[in-house]
């Protein structure tokens, strides 16, 4: 395997990963948009296990979307070098 070809991989897996995120992140968000306008849920005093659960994996979807933008940073720096490097 020439280096070319490894760095193609590489950005093959950056991209694959980051789609991977981005669907984890919008799985998530389709199931928290039920909760969106239920001001009752939202702002009912004391301890609710689910909504507890719910900012948790919203907090968890924002690091999923992040982590998908430095996915797709990483993989756009690797495709600068493919275009300029000489094999």
């Amino acid at each position: 395997m020439t280096r070319r070809e490894r760095l193609e991989r590489k950005v093959e897996k950056r991209e694959e990963w980051a789609a991977g995120r981005r669907g984890k992140a919008a799985a998530v968000h389709q199931f928290t948009d039920q909760f969106h306008g239920d001001y009752a849920f939202n702002t009912q005093p004391g301890h609710i296990p689910l909504r507890a659960r719910v900012i948790r994996m919203e907090n968890r979807a924002g690091e999923d979307l992040a982590m998908a933008d430095h996915h797709e940073a990483k993989a756009a720096g690797l495709e600068a070098q493919l275009d300029r490097s000489v094999f």
